[in-house]
This record gives C-alpha cells, sequence and structure tokens, in this order.
C-alpha cells in the first residue's frame, strides 16, 4: 500500500477502543455539575502531562454551551524558557483543509465552480492526461492525485527521514506550480473516483482552481472570507518564513537528537496545510462553518458527507466523519494536521455547540516515541470530557482518528 493511503477505518476502530473513559471518570463526568475552576483544572493537568520529552510545548480550546477554556503548557521552543501561551499561534498542518474547501465551497455557491468542474476546464495544459480530475475528487482524495510531500521526503518514512534532509527541504520556498511539478515525478496512484488516497498536491491543484476563477490569492481569500467573518484574529496563511509574535516552534525529536525547525516555509504546504492559527481560531472556525455562518447549510452538508471511494474512509470535502461515542449515534467533524515538528486535531458536532482543538510542538520521528505521545494525547482528551457535557463528546470522538492515522503522515 502506498504510504499516504491511510487505512483510516482501522485506525479510527482501534482509537475509539483506546479511548473509552473508565467507570469511574464516566460516572462522574455526569454527576453533579461541575465548576469552571474544577473543568480547567483537570484539562490542565492533563496538558502537562502531555508536556514530557519528547513533546516541548502545547495549545488547547474547548468550547461547549457552558463556556470557553484555552489553556497552553510547557515552552514555545525546544531552545528557550519562554512558556508557551494560550494566544500562542502554531502551525496547524492539514486543519488547513477544511478551511481551503470552504473556499471551493462558497465559489461553488456563486456560480463560478462545480463539485465536476475538471482540470481541463479550469485549468488547461496544468497535468496532461489528467484532464477529467474533478474538483471534488481532489477535495476528498479519490482523484488519485500523487502528493509532492512524499517526493521531497525521498519516499521515506517519519522513522526513517534523516532530521537534517527535514530541516533542508523545509526551509526553503516552493511555488505552486513546482509542487505541481514535483508530484508528477511519481506516478498517478488509481484511476479518478475508484478509491481513496491522500494528498496534499490535490488541495493545491484545488487553490488554483480558486484563485483561477476568482483572479485573487488564496492568502488573501481565506483571510476576507474565512478568518474575518469566523472571527479569526491571529490566524493567517503564511507562504513564506515569517514569524509574528509569540510562535510555537516546531522540532523533529528522536532519542538522541533534537531538530529545531527554527524555519519553516509554509509554501511547502500551500493551501493544503499552511494555516497558522491560535487553538482558539480553529474552535471559532468550525462553530463558524458549522453553524452555516461561512457557507450554507446545505454546503456545509455536503463538506461533512463522505460519497462515492471516500465513503469507506469517513471523508468528506476537507472533513473528516467519525461516530460520537458519547452520544448514541450522534457524529463527530473534524480535521488532523502532521506537521514536520508539530501535531494538531480539531473536532466539532454537528451544530458548533460543541467543539476542541490542540496543537503541540516536538513531534516524535520514532515508533515507540509516537505510541508514548498517542497515550498522553489520548489523556488530555480523556480530560476533556470531564468538561461538561458536550464538549466531552467532541474531544474523544476525533482524537481516535487523529491521533491513529496522525502519527506517520506529513499534512
Amino acid at each position: 500500500m502506498h504510504p499516504s493511503r491511510r487505512t483510516v477505518t482501522q485506525g479510527l476502530a482501534a482509537g475509539l477502543a483506546g479511548l473509552a473513559l473508565p467507570a469511574a471518570l464516566a460516572e462522574s463526568a455526569l454527576a453533579a455539575p461541575r465548576t469552571a475552576g474544577a473543568d480547567a483544572d483537570i484539562l490542565q493537568r492533563s496538558l502537562d502531562a502531555l508536556v514530557a520529552w519528547p513533546v516541548v510545548g502545547a495549545v488547547c480550546a474547548v468550547a461547549s454551551p457552558a463556556g470557553r477554556l484555552e489553556l497552553a503548557a510547557g515552552r514555545r521552543s525546544a531552545a528557550t524558557p519562554a512558556p508557551a501561551r494560550p494566544q500562542s499561534v502554531a502551525r496547524v498542518a492539514s486543519v488547513t483543509k477544511a478551511m481551503t474547501a470552504t473556499l471551493a465551497l462558497q465559489e461553488i455557491e456563486r456560480g463560478t465552480l462545480r463539485l465536476d468542474s475538471t482540470i481541463g476546464e479550469v485549468l488547461p495544459g496544468l497535468w496532461p492526461g489528467r484532464e477529467e480530475v474533478t474538483l471534488g475528487q481532489l477535495l476528498n482524495h479519490t482523484s488519485g492525485m500523487p502528493d509532492a510531500v512524499w517526493v521531497i521526503m525521498e519516499h521515506l518514512g517519519l522513522w526513517d527521514l534523516p532530521l537534517t534532509h527535514v530541516r533542508d527541504v523545509v526551509s526553503r520556498p516552493y511555488t505552486t506550480l513546482e509542487l505541481v511539478e514535483l508530484a508528477k515525478q511519481d506516478g498517478w496512484w488509481f484511476e479518478p473516483g475508484t478509491d481513496w488516497g491522500y494528498s496534499n498536491t490535490g488541495y493545491v491543484v484545488a487553490q488554483l482552481m480558486v484563485e483561477a476563477v476568482t483572479g485573487r490569492p488564496l492568502s488573501r481569500l481565506i483571510r476576507e472570507r474565512v478568518f474575518r467573518p469566523a472571527g479569526m484574529h491571529r490566524a493567517r496563511l503564511e507562504e513564506g518564513t515569517l514569524v509574528r509574535g509569540a510562535e510555537m516552534e516546531d522540532a523533529a525529536v528522536r532519542p538522541a537528537e533534537t531538530m529545531r525547525l527554527e524555519v519553516i516555509d509554509q509554501s511547502v504546504f500551500a493551501g493544503a496545510a499552511a494555516v497558522i492559527a491560535t487553538a482558539g481560531d480553529v474552535v471559532r472556525f468550525y462553530q463558524a462553518l458549522l453553524q452555516g455562518r461561512l457557507v450554507s447549510q446545505a454546503s456545509v452538508d455536503a463538506m461533512i458527507t463522505p460519497v462515492g471511494a471516500a465513503a469507506p474512509y469517513g471523508y468528506g470535502y476537507g472533513i473528516f466523519q467519525m461516530p460520537d461515542p458519547a452520544v448514541p449515534g450522534g457524529t463527530l467533524y473534524g480535521h488532523d494536521g502532521g506537521g514536520f515538528g508539530s501535531a494538531s486535531l480539531a473536532l466539532a458536532s454537528r451544530d458548533g455547540s460543541r467543539a476542541m482543538a490542540f496543537t503541540f510542538v516536538g513531534r516524535p520521528y520514532w515508533a515507540e516515541g509516537a505510541a508514548q505521545v498517542w497515550e498522553r494525547q489520548t489523556a488530555v482528551l480523556r480530560a476533556a470530557f470531564a468538561l461538561p457535557r458536550g464538549v466531552d463528546a467532541e474531544a474523544r470522538a476525533r482524537a481516535a482518528h487523529g491521533a491513529a492515522a496522525g502519527r506517520l503522515r506529513i499534512g
């Protein structure tokens, strides 16, 4: 199996089983109403426990009908004692995909694009021989388009990548067309619409389609049409290496080596995974999206509904769908993100009333370390379940897939 084609359903099943609340905790979570202070203390202790080597620091936000929490633990960088703050910004990686998909759905509502708009119609000559690939197939990863990130990683998994190579490839700029040309170095994965394969480059091409019909760069579109109306005041789609303010610094870690990624040129991800934001920003995005403040509710329904070859993987257009283990018959929606030196997770209920997001920096590049960090992530999410009922359910559900599937993925 190609490394970019994740067995999502297996990871989901295993993750949900591992995230079941202990009976005593489940009973206490549903007992007498809790105070906001007690809830914050529980989540803070779990976040503090997450931030043990190799994790450097973490930020987390939770929202429910009972209120909001924004917390942090650890340090902003492996090289400084400066603490992470609840409002520290971090690279949220592929959590970006739902934002780019939102812009695509906005253009569909405007009539400039359709889900069945093809590369050949919108970007003639971009990929000869694959002109029939549609926007919808790019957005739900059923196009079969290869991934430039896999080429950049020299076809090596995280456990095998030299950290010096990681540092070198993320510190230089890439154009969107260069990413497309890099992806062309690999063979097409499968015939469009017949299977599911996670491709960052698919989202780069979707970005080019949106830019072609609007005549405007994605960075400006996403700022005006997503960040501002959602109240994401510190979010940005970064196209270079500029660092603004108290930013969480990525780090790739192995037992005998820590590689600080002091310079990351986000152009390596472009519209697939280049957003930088606070955890609170991400929560506000999901609430605004699911409540119909960015696109119509009909478009939201389309985004969250897996179709065709994406259905077995629970993937809509930029959003995963998964069972809510705390609400029988319920479903949660979100996305995970795997940066070169960080990992993110975001999920929300369909009405947007319950949402959570977190990012940590200091990503383990060996199997045992990833397993240890996964257990600590699980503890954070279990703590979130002890918050007022609603937020609890949120965190646990998406985590099952996010951490299990995101251990090996970049983007």
